[in-house]
C-alpha cells in the first residue's frame, strides 16, 4: 500500500530487495536447515521412500480434479488451463513447511524435504506442458526441453539436493550434530518462511477476485478437502501412519492441504491462459488459510 501510494521513494527498488531476500533464504538459510535436519534424523524405514511418490500424487491428483471440475462447469480452454495450475501447483514450501514446524516441530523438516523432493520436476516436466496444451504461446517448441535443462542447473534445486545428500552422509557418519544446530533450526525455519511470504503480500491484488468466486470455491474443495483426504488415506493404508507416532502422517496431511503455489501464476502468463482466474484463485485460497489452519491444528493435535 505504501508503494502504490508513492510513500516509498522511486529510488528504492522494492522488487529488487524482495528478490535478494528470496535468494538469501533459498540459497543460504534453507539449505542449512535441510542439511541440519537430515544430519540429525535417522531415515531407517523403507516406507519413507514412498514420500516423494505421494508428493507427486498430490500434484497430479490436484490437477486431474481441477480439470474434471472445469469440464463439469463447461469452462473454456483458457479457464480450464488456469484451473489446472491452481489445482496442481501447491504451496507446500512457504506455508506447508511453516505450519508443520509450528504445529508439530523442527523434527518435521526432513520429511517435508522428502515429500517435496520431486516437486519442481513435476512442475516443469508435467505441469507446464499440460498448461501449455490449454493455451497458446509464441515461444519456440524447445521451451519445455530448455525448462528441464534449466531445472537441472537451477541453483535453488541444486542447493536443496546437495543439502539433502550432505545431510544424509553426515547422518551415517560418526560425527554428531552440534547441539547449537538445533537452536539455529528452531529460529531459522519461521524466519525463512516469514521472509519468503513478504513477497507474496507485496504482490496481492485483492480486487482480482471479483467474478471468479465459483471457480475459487471449486479449487478450495480440491485443495483443502479432496486431495488431502485421498492422499492421507492412501498413506495410512500404506503403513506410513505408524511411523514416528503418526508424525509423518501429520506432515502429509498438512502439506496436502495447502493453497495454490505462487508458481501457479506463471503458466497463465506464458501460455495466455486466464490470468485473472489464476490470480483470484491463488489469493482467495491463500486467504482461506485463516480458516483452514485452525482446523488443521485441531486435527493434528488430536491424531
Amino acid at each position: 500500500m505504501l508503494w502504490e501510494r508513492k510513500h516509498i521513494s522511486d529510488s528504492v527498488s522494492v522488487e529488487v530487495i524482495l528478490k535478494r531476500i528470496n535468494q538469501l533464504v533459498l540459497l543460504g538459510i534453507n539449505p542449512l536447515i535441510i542439511l541440519g535436519a537430515f544430519w540429525f534424523v535417522k531415515l531407517d524405514s523403507m516406507k519413507l521412500a514412498l514420500l516423494p511418490m505421494l508428493g507427486v500424487l498430490t500434484l497430479v491428483l490436484g490437477g486431474i480434479l481441477a480439470i474434471s471440475i472445469s469440464k463439469f462447469q463447461k469452462l473454456d480452454r483458457a479457464k480450464t488451463g488456469a484451473m489446472f495450475v491452481s489445482g496442481s501447483f501447491t504451496n507446500m514450501g512457504n506455508f506447508g513447511g511453516l505450519f508443520c514446524f509450528v504445529f508439530i516441530g523442527p523434527e518435521t523438516v526432513p520429511y517435508i524435504a522428502m515429500f517435496r523432493l520431486l516437486e519442481q520436476f513435476v512442475y516443469y516436466a508435467i505441469g507446464f506442458p499440460i498448461a501449455k496444451s490449454f493455451g497458446s504461446t509464441d515461444q519456440p517448441e524447445g521451451q519445455r526441453t530448455r525448462g528441464l535443462l534449466n531445472l537441472l542447473v537451477d541453483p535453488y534445486v541444486l542447493f536443496s539436493l546437495l543439502s539433502i545428500v550432505v545431510g544424509c552422509l553426515l547422518s551415517i557418519s560418526s560425527w554428531e550434530r552440534p547441539a547449537v544446530y538445533g537452536d539455529f533450526i528452531a529460529y531459522a525455519v519461521p524466519l525463512s518462511s516469514l521472509l519468503l511470504v513478504i513477497s507474496i503480500g507485496f504482490n496481492m491484488k485483492v480486487k482480482a477476485i471479483r467474478g471468479y468466486l465459483k471457480e475459487c470455491c471449486s479449487i478450495s474443495v480440491v485443495k483443502f478437502l479432496m486431495v488431502p483426504l485421498a492422499v492421507t488415506s492412501l498413506a495410512y493404508f500404506l503403513g506410513i501412519g505408524q511411523l514416528e507416532d503418526y508424525m509423518v502422517l501429520k506432515v502429509i496431511l498438512i502439506l496436502t492441504a495447502m493453497p495454490p503455489a505462487f508458481t501457479s501464476l506463471i503458466p497463465p502468463q506464458l501460455y495466455k491462459l486466464d490470468g485473472d482466474l489464476a490470480n483470484s484463485s491463488w489469493l482467495f485460497n491463500t486467504a482461506l488459510l485463516l480458516l483452514v489452519a485452525p482446523i488443521l491444528y485441531y486435527i493434528v493435535s488430536t491424531m
